[in-house]
């Protein structure tokens, strides 16, 4: 098959051009072929990075064979918020699977739009995946958007790519961030100590979480978190590589690794908590979309499930804060060992300043340094050890010429090319 490019779509990656020209394909299944070299431009296969231009001949020697549909549709009550004839806007229970996969297939979100929508889905994800455009973990309830047929699903996929689809998270973590609100630039990975889970690591995939501390209690935050992608786990990750986790989170150290970090006065409290936390506390309760035909902007938004409203009621009565507070002589949730991080130099991502277990305890709140103020002093202080490294070398370096018999007006410091006189020339 061969697949000329116009000026439109002049600059854009090989596996986006295919996924737009081709029918009934994703853009998995494009990067499958481009890994196969099946794809060629000139008669030479293209890498997967490469971007075409406009009167370029991309040739596809084999076209994917989809495979047979083994899913069985299922009788699964759905929580429908939305739906017309493009989409459906949905709030996943917890402990539902989104789509068959690592030993399950039975039971999943898939099986039962399958069984209320029948052929009314998307094709583009595969025969497992129908209608689905994006996932929620296992544990994690909230909404989700479903697309009744491809061309839908190719314009939420592009919403999500160019990041004008909105999803909008609130999630209970363990201590106070120092940061109120900010971003977690990180990218993610496959955790090389355990592939059953995610971390971050130098060679993951670029991965960033915007958040902002909504409510305060005594060894909790409440956080507001918004995807710019869409990585496996991203938010839990996130939270736990910047010393958070999120509370009741079994894979992340959420659950009772963290009550040996809060007060002896609130531990009772925090236990009752991870018997009400069913896993971790972590909710999609907004999304914001534009419609893929009417082109109009759409935002929908749900309660919190019933435990994590129970959880926040609990802690508002017994351990409520205004703000964050700092105890110095206390390590908090700041002291977790790195095993999140595999990085060569990890010092930027580690805070220094403890944590507050509770407000009785600590001093008046003092004015806190930003991220940008401390790089600039540990810069600073390296550019001072090297100054004064550079003085010792240079001192030995005069006593040993004196010893050598070299009067000190007569030294030259290595390295050193001093002006000579053009009239000695």
């Amino acid at each position: 098959m061969n697949f000329i490019v116009d000026e439109k779509q002049t600059g854009e990656r090989i596996d986006k051009f295919l996924v737009g020209v081709m029918d009934n394909v994703s853009r998995t299944d494009v990067q499958k072929l481009i890994a196969a070299g099946e794809v060629k431009v000139g008669g030479v296969a293209t890498p997967k990075n490469f971007r075409v231009e406009t009167g370029m001949v991309v040739v596809v020697d084999k076209v994917p064979e989809k495979e047979a549909s083994t899913l069985e549709p299922e009788n699964i009550p759905l929580d429908i918020v939305y739906e017309d004839d493009d989409i459906v806007v949905l709030n996943k229970p917890r402990n539902l699977v989104v789509h068959p996969g690592n030993g399950v297939q039975n039971g999943t979100l898939a099986a039962g739009l399958l069984y209320h929508f029948k052929e009314n889905l998307s094709a583009v994800n595969g025969p497992l995946r129908p209608g689905i455009v994006h996932r929620l973990d296992k544990d994690t309830p909230g909404l989700m958007v479903v697309a009744k047929n491809d061309a839908a699903h190719r314009h939420l996929a592009h919403q999500l790519e160019t990041r004008t689809l909105h999803r909008t998270y609130n999630a209970l973590v363990w201590g106070h961030p120092r940061d109120l609100e900010g971003t977690i630039d990180a990218p993610i990975g496959r955790n090389p100590k355990n592939r059953l889970k995610m971390a971050v690591v130098s060679d993951g995939k670029p991965s960033r979480t915007h958040f902002v501390a909504k409510k305060f209690f005594a060894f909790a935050t409440l956080l507001e978190l918004q995807l710019e992608s869409g990585r496996t786990h991203q938010i839990r990750v996130h939270s736990r590589y910047m010393g958070h986790p999120v509370v009741g989170d079994p894979l992340y150290d959420g659950r009772d690794g963290c009550l040996n970090r809060v007060s002896p006065l609130m531990k009772d409290i925090a236990a009752k908590v991870l018997e009400i936390a069913p896993a971790q506390l972590l909710q999609a309760v907004k999304i914001e979309l534009i419609h893929p035909t009417t082109g109009k902007k759409m935002k929908f938004k749900v309660p919190l499930e019933k435990p994590f409203e129970q959880v926040l009621k609990l802690l508002k009565k017994e351990c409520p804060a205004d703000a964050p507070v700092y105890d110095e002589e206390d390590e908090g949730f700041r002291d977790f060992d790195p095993e999140m991080r595999y990085f060569e130099e990890e010092e930027e991502f580690v805070d220094e300043e403890p944590l507050a277990l509770f407000p009785e305890e600590v001093a008046p709140y003092k004015e806190r340094k930003t991220r940008a103020q401390r790089f600039a002093e540990r810069a600073a202080n390296a550019a001072n050890r090297k100054a004064k490294a550079a003085e010792r070398k240079r001192i030995k370096q005069e006593k040993a010429a004196r010893k050598r018999g070299i009067a000190p007006e007569d030294f030259v410091q290595p390295g050193y090319e001093p002006t000579i006189d053009p009239d000695l020339l």
